[in-house]
């Protein structure tokens, strides 16, 4: 089971929320609050598995106290709902490590899949935002065509890695492959798509279709079976 806090100021935004989530049969509802406290407090006491807040709350903005939350309960992922995706604003929540961002009203229909989504180490971005985030890291449509056949299966299976949240080591034993190989893949990876880091390349894989959050969820489900 999914336990999952909401913070949200508004009286029918929350009971709104509350009603979606209630109906799936693998959440629960641990807490539901109005401010950024709230979720601090569940943080400290409940440690739930996701807390969705708005990104605009009594308190504390949404990326002010993502850190704060993460060193309460470090398993804990965050989801915000945010009225526009202007390009700071997306760019704060990814910074801060918010796992989902979400428009209100328009994505309130994909807040399960959300959910499920970041759960399994996943990033849940509205499809407007992953426009913002295509031209934040310089991916043009025809060079991500391109850069994604160059792609080997042992790249993407790194991809799914990443995305699932796991170590080095851990990626290099799914693979059977030697820390200093893995790390030499990755390094070429960068090299052909011009990212940095993990958080990049996880938007990357997630942008371009490379990675299916639900084969990584199969996976992830085989494996625990």
């Amino acid at each position: 089971m999914i336990r999952i806090t909401i913070a949200s100021k508004h009286k029918d935004d929350r009971k709104i929320i509350n009603t979606l989530l209630s109906a799936q049969d693998d959440f629960i509802i641990a807490s539901v609050g109005t401010d950024s406290f709230h979720a601090v407090r569940s943080s400290m006491t409940l440690k739930p598995d996701i807390i969705i807040m708005d990104y605009y709350i009594e308190g504390n903005n949404g990326p002010e106290i993502a850190s704060v939350i993460k060193r309460n309960s470090p398993s804990t992922v965050l989801i915000v709902l945010c009225p526009d995706d202007k390009y700071n604003v997306v760019d704060n929540a990814l910074n801060a490590g918010i796992s989902g961002f979400l428009l209100w009203k328009k994505d309130l229909d994909k807040l399960a899949s959300a959910v499920r989504s970041v759960f399994y180490g996943g990033l849940y971005i509205s499809e407007s935002a992953r426009n913002i985030l295509s031209v934040r890291f310089g991916i043009a449509d025809e060079a991500a065509r391109v850069q994604q056949r160059l792609l080997t299966v042992t790249e993407n299976n790194i991809f799914n890695g990443i995305i699932l949240g796991q170590t080095d080591k851990e990626i290099a034993d799914d693979l059977n492959m030697t820390i200093g190989a893995l790390r030499n893949c990755v390094n070429k990876v960068k090299k052909k798509t011009g990212l940095q880091n993990r958080t990049q390349i996880t938007v990357y894989a997630m942008l371009n279709g490379i990675i299916d959050i639900g084969k990584v969820k199969k996976t992830l489900f085989n494996k625990v079976g």
